[in-house]
């Protein structure tokens, strides 16, 4: 009787030991993977640009097309989508299947998107305002918090997730900004990135390899 009392006292302690760590392990390790993935837009998001040591370089072909994508830029995006337009795959066009307008900073306080009107056309963001002046909004600030962001996919997976993203939704994609140099047997393709904040169309646009996206919540 004595050593079936100390044979369940043990059984007792091993179980007690594998719960607190069980317990111990998911505080530790699970904590630390909702740490990194942030369930709202941080700060009312921005753009974040970061040269490479060294440029890299892709390739994709698709039918009698081949392009080379190359960077020297790491870049993130974060804020909220104001306009899409979706391309078909055709190529060369369709090397860039996704374009997201997007906004951030201040643009996203106090209601202020309802004095604005976003136009999406073919690679081209239209936009028109009539920002109080007690919103203290100047027309350098809006130009600077408003990206036309034109989306290259090496990952599918990837592309049919940013493609689920509507008007209205805040996302964070991270990625390099890109060249494209495109070449068919009868043809070329040649586009460049922006990687400044305050220049215009048709040079005024990012181009960006999405190589990691995540819907949050406004968080506003």
């Amino acid at each position: 009787m004595i050593r079936i009392r100390t044979l369940f006292k043990w059984v007792m302690i091993l179980i007690v030991i594998v719960i607190f760590g069980f317990l111990g392990y998911s505080f530790l390790f699970g904590s630390s993977t909702s740490a990194d993935e942030p369930s709202g837009l941080p700060d009312n998001g921005g753009f974040f640009q970061v040269p490479l040591s060294a440029p890299q370089q892709y390739s994709k072909a698709s039918g009698d097309w081949k392009f080379t994508i190359i960077s020297n830029h790491a870049y993130t995006l974060a804020g909220k989508v104001v306009g899409r337009h979706e391309y078909p795959a055709a190529m060369p066009d369709g090397i860039i299947p996704l374009d997201l307008a997007v906004v951030n900073g201040d643009l996203l306080s106090n209601d202020n998107l309802d004095y604005f009107t976003f136009t999406m056309g073919d690679r081209t963001l239209e936009y028109s305002y009539d920002v109080p002046t007690y919103a203290g909004l100047t027309e350098e600030y809006i130009d600077e918090h408003i990206s036309n962001n034109h989306l290259v996919f090496l990952n599918p997976a990837i592309e049919s997730g940013v493609k689920n993203v509507n008007n209205g939704d805040c996302l964070i994609i991270k990625g390099k900004l890109v060249d494209i140099r495109g070449e068919s047997s009868a043809s070329q393709y040649i586009v460049n990135t922006s990687t400044v904040r305050n220049d215009g169309y048709p040079a005024g646009c990012e181009i960006i390899l999405v190589e990691f996206f995540q819907p949050v919540n406004c968080g506003i």
